[in-house]
């Protein structure tokens, strides 16, 4: 399994999105929403930069256009951030051209496989839990996690003995180097779970972790074949 040093959200820290108003002397005067969302960086070049996504639960490719090339130096084309944009008044999740006001990095994953049983205190460090979704392929995950300067270990694996189920058991492993006293902060996840959706007998799959927030450790994502 990958030892994951997890990236901070440098601009942003929700995932919805905001419309904020102003007042002049002759009333209110609204200002275009900033929406959230994570994106795959699909195309730089110097004439255009390309964004796809995917509205969670949806399998519909949307594809955003930026004029010119942006500076994406720390991200990679086929990666996944997080973008605040405005749609330049188009309807919302429409393909377009839109305007970026900025972007952070985020945890880019696949799924791993491999025995829960022989994953030592694989639930050890808990999980804050704030959103969870499916968006085409990816499993997106917004999580309050410890401050740690070290590496941790976080990836999302398939128990091997239930990877022929119809739904197969995936765990959200999270183990630091040691427990520690810390704050918090807010982190993003996208995991490509495609090769074991792509499984014939994969009908979706379990999501078990320790969740520090609701008494709710499982999760079950369905899928249409």
């Amino acid at each position: 399994m990958n030892r994951t040093i997890i990236y901070l959200l440098l601009l942003v820290t929700s995932a919805t999105a905001v419309i904020t108003t102003g007042c002049r002397e002759d009333g209110p005067d609204s200002v275009e929403a900033t929406l959230y969302d994570i994106v795959c960086l699909s195309e730089v070049s110097k004439q255009c930069t390309r964004f796809t996504l995917t509205k969670p639960g949806n399998d519909d490719v949307i594809t955003y256009s930026v004029n010119g090339a942006l500076d994406t130096t720390h991200v990679k084309v086929g990666e996944r951030l997080l973008l605040a944009y405005r749609t330049n008044k188009q309807a919302p999740y429409t393909s377009g051209f839109i305007t970026p006001i900025g972007y952070s990095l985020i945890t880019n994953d696949t799924l791993t496989a491999g025995y829960i049983s022989n994953v030592t205190d694989w639930n050890r460090d808990p999980v804050y839990l704030t959103s969870v979704w499916m968006s085409q392929h990816y499993l997106n995950i917004r999580a309050r996690l410890p401050y740690d300067s070290q590496p941790r270990l976080l990836t999302v694996m398939v128990d091997s003995l239930t990877i022929a189920n119809d739904y197969p058991d995936c765990y959200l492993i999270h183990r630091l180097e040691e427990p520690i006293n810390t704050f918090d902060r807010s982190y993003y996840m996208s995991f490509d779970v495609k090769a074991l959706l792509d499984r014939p007998s994969c009908r979706g799959f379990n999501l078990i972790l320790n969740n520090s927030n609701l008494p709710h450790d499982e999760y079950r994502f369905n899928i249409s074949k």
